[in-house]
């Protein structure tokens, strides 16, 4: 089972709605949400805040104005840059929030829904696109191709979940490395120019994208939202 998501970093309102006129995927998704975007509400797909939490005394006014932004009560939430602890676990479920998707087990199978003690579902993430064309710059005596056709491979034909988080900048822009991202970031940042605009060719975020695209449709398989996939797994 596959669940495409999406974190909406640095994405304005105009910038969505061209990715959502341009990019497609076979079935639903859910889009992590950094700030209000309203060309998403009737998009269909399952929408869910992405905050950022810099400050573990006071980040649940900025969470709930997030939260009652949206056009139903979200099920899910991922913090920026995965930030998570037991309390926020803990704080997250009884501020109703069924499932967190925050843990990176890159490019291991078999993976499953599995429960927080206090009751909150991790939906943990096989795929990231930027921790995939960034893992030569963490981690450096890792040997790693960016982009690798296994990853998809795998997620199509063996049993388990598979969520893969792409960001739609990368996708907009093809990252093909990091410097491709902090290049241009600053001008989109400051609302200067489309993300669209900058995009480069080669064997970046938006080709693999389409691959894992195209080898769904080929194999007969669509993406879930998460909450669906929980679902299917017996504990949405």
């Amino acid at each position: 089972m596959i669940c495409i998501t999406f974190d909406t970093d640095w994405m304005s309102d105009d910038a969505m709605g061209e990715f959502l006129s341009r990019i497609e995927w076979p079935g639903q998704a859910t889009f992590f949400l950094h700030q209000h975007l309203p060309v998403l509400h009737d998009s269909g797909h399952e929408l869910c805040p992405h905050p950022f939490i810099t400050d573990l005394e006071d980040w649940e006014e900025g969470l709930a104005a997030q939260a009652e932004a949206l056009p139903e009560s979200p099920l899910g939430i991922r913090p920026h840059s995965c930030v998570f602890s037991h309390m926020l676990g803990l704080r997250f479920a009884e501020l109703g929030y069924r499932y967190v998707s925050q843990t990176s087990h890159l490019y291991e199978s078999g993976l499953k829904p599995h429960r927080h003690p206090w009751g909150l579902w991790e939906m943990p993430i096989y795929y990231m696109d930027n921790m995939d064309f960034c893992m030569g710059n963490n981690w450096g005596d890792l040997t790693h191709t960016p982009f690798e056709s296994k990853v998809i491979e795998r997620a199509v034909s063996e049993p388990g979940l598979y969520v893969f988080d792409f960001h739609p900048i990368h996708l907009a822009l093809n990252t093909t490395c990091h410097e491709d991202y902090t290049r241009v970031k600053a001008d989109i940042v400051a609302g200067k120019v489309s993300p669209f605009e900058l995009g480069g060719d080669g064997r970046g975020s938006r080709v693999f994208f389409q691959e894992l695209c195209d080898a769904m449709t080929s194999a007969g398989q669509r993406s879930y939202s998460c909450s669906e996939a929980l679902a299917e797994y017996g504990v949405g």
